[in-house]
């Protein structure tokens, strides 16, 4: 065979490939959107069709039944007090076990490594009881330590790779310029990792805001529950209604949308960055 057309060949399975992948990925989502315009008799007679009329109905029914600016502003506490201590956190937490020496630093950082191979769900009673021994179960403070401490593992993995190009020599010459450890890492530091600090932040963003479990949990029905879980009480004990569900989860998922169209570049350069490391 000719070289030329086995490498044109690769390219086409490598295109079908590719394009298979993509309309797997997009396909939950038109379903959603779809599903999310058709009435409950139209949904039964036709579940995955195009629908033979559009209706808004079910956007109405599921402001009527979701006390939406309440749920909105919860999900805005918890996510950005979430984004912001968990960021911070690991910031913290990066320097200290990669630019202080002290004894046991790589064995702290190896056991906070570790803890990205335990699920979330082999952890969530002993979690739930410390929230409820802290007195924070249905609070907002509760969820966002929660968020910050699942969010901990990840971001100093990434955030001490970054750490780790940066030269021992320099941290000491601003150390003998005067500069304290919260200068170095917020005027020195900081900077450097500006990539992969957005690539995170907005990660987590997207993480904290879809998340159902730890709300779910930590809230319950609380009037400080976020909007996936009010999303999630939609459905009925006996029936659920698809058109309706979808359509709260349509005006759930919309902030995400909007966060990743308007930072997307800054997610694929700190994810380029981050490989180039």
């Amino acid at each position: 065979m000719n070289p030329r057309h086995f490498a044109r060949t690769g390219r086409y399975l490598l295109t079908f490939a590719l394009v298979v992948v993509a309309v797997a990925a997009i396909y939950p989502l038109l379903f959603t959107v779809v599903s999310s315009v058709k009435t409950q008799s139209g949904f039964a007679d036709d579940p995955l069709g195009l629908p033979a009329g559009i209706t808004l109905e079910n956007y109405l029914e599921a402001f009527r039944r979701m006390d939406m600016p309440r749920l909105l502003l919860n999900s805005l506490i918890t996510t950005l007090g979430g984004l912001v201590l968990s960021v911070l956190a690991a910031l913290l937490v990066a320097y200290a076990v990669t630019k202080l020496r002290f004894r046991g630093g790589k064995a702290v950082f190896l056991l906070i490594i570790v803890t990205l191979t335990i699920p979330s769900q082999a952890i969530i009673y002993p979690l739930y009881q410390t929230v409820l021994d802290l007195g924070m179960s249905g609070q907002y403070q509760g969820l966002i330590l929660a968020y910050a401490a699942f969010g901990l593992p990840l971001g100093t993995y990434q955030l001490a790779g970054y750490f780790q190009q940066v030269p021992d020599e320099l941290i000491e010459a601003a150390r003998v310029d005067g500069a304290g450890h919260l200068t170095i890492l917020f005027r020195l530091l900081a900077p450097i990792a500006t990539p992969a600090i957005a690539a995170l932040a907005i990660f987590n963003f997207v993480w904290m805001w879809n998340d159902l479990l730890l709300p779910l949990v930590i809230m319950g029905g609380s009037d400080s529950k976020t909007l996936m879980v009010g999303v999630s009480l939609l459905s009925g004990q006996y029936d659920v209604s698809v058109p309706l569900v979808s359509a709260g989860l349509i005006v759930a998922l919309l902030p995400v949308l909007i966060v990743y169209l308007v930072f997307q570049r800054q997610l694929v350069s700190g994810a380029l960055a981050g490989s180039g490391k």
